[in-house]
């Protein structure tokens, strides 16, 4: 009997030194390593025209897609999550490009860094805090086009959306912003990215996350993007889906009460198994308010720009 508890004893203890060490020295470079996601489909697939195009980005030919509306009342800069591309499979992103240039708005959408048909540098995420030079280069673009005079909206979801906010940190000048399901703080995100991609509690991959911010190049406390959004004075609308499980709902409410030019807009609730989500395991409804709930979130958008354009 001795025997066994001290066998099992030595077990778990083995277990959880391997786990912390795997933790510590591997999981945060798992965590922010990029796969290939080329683009596959282009906005003529929606029935919207457009122009391929390059932005130059620290040295960096990103590629991308300008929409130009007929008669544009202003231009989106349209910037998508980790790990995926200017065809962001969440959102629909093809869809919501339809949707803004009917609302005559022109659009312009590239592949972040190491993301879709762009470049790759190390090929890691930075959790925007260094992808954000990529949107100051597409505002550069945008006014060299000859658009300086069009208001220009900063439209993002997920990683996207500390993107924006660490590119308007820099000194980017946005007349409005909408954020969806923005990733606000990186250590409960990686956390909550663990629970999503292997379907173990959130708290195992705590090691992960302290690891890659505190001893990685992750942004976190004072830099994270929800503590840096706190001090924004751009007219903001926030949409968050309620049961997001990688961006989750506390932290928007927390950035919407610290900050009265944001407006947080809480998404209906959707069921575990709606038509909607029930192709996204685990990712739930994590950037779901447009493809689960259309008509609300067109009336969100259209509400908030009639008010700030």
């Amino acid at each position: 009997m001795r025997t066994s508890l001290k066998v099992f004893t030595w077990g778990t203890g083995l277990a959880v030194v391997a786990w912390l060490l795997a933790s510590f020295i591997w999981g945060p470079k798992l965590a922010v390593q990029m796969a290939a996601n080329p683009v596959t489909s282009s906005p003529a697939d929606v029935g919207v025209a457009y122009q391929n195009v390059r932005v130059s980005s620290d040295g960096l030919e990103l590629e991308g897609w300008w929409m130009p509306a007929e008669n544009p009342k202003g231009v989106v800069l349209f910037v998508h999550g980790a790990g995926s591309n200017r065809t962001s499979w969440f959102l629909p992103s093809l869809e919501f490009y339809h949707m803004l240039v009917g609302l005559d708005l022109s659009v312009i959408s590239i592949d972040l860094r190491n993301h879709g048909n762009s470049p790759k540098t190390d090929g890691e995420l930075g959790m925007g805090a260094k992808e954000w030079p990529d949107l100051i280069a597409v505002s550069h673009w945008v006014d060299a086009q000859g658009y300086s005079e069009l208001p220009k909206i900063g439209v993002s979801l997920s990683m996207g959306g500390a993107t924006t906010i660490y590119a308007v940190h820099e000194g980017l000048a946005l007349d409005a912003v909408v954020l969806i399901d923005p990733l606000l703080n990186t250590t409960d995100a990686l956390m909550q990215g663990g629970w999503v991609a292997f379907g173990l509690p959130p708290g195992l991959f705590a090691p992960m996350a302290w690891s890659a911010t505190r001893m990685g190049e992750l942004p976190y406390g004072a830099l994270d993007a929800g503590v840096l959004a706190e001090s924004m004075t751009i007219p903001t609308l926030l949409i968050q889906d309620p049961d997001d499980p990688i961006t989750r709902l506390p932290f928007a409410e927390k950035l919407a009460s610290a900050n009265s030019n944001i407006a947080l807009a809480i998404a209906p609730a959707v069921t575990t198994n709606h038509a909607c989500i029930n192709a996204k395991g685990r990712w739930g409804t994590h950037v779901a308010a447009f493809k689960c709930h259309e008509s609300w979130t067109v009336e969100q958008l259209s509400e908030f720009l009639s008010q700030n354009l």
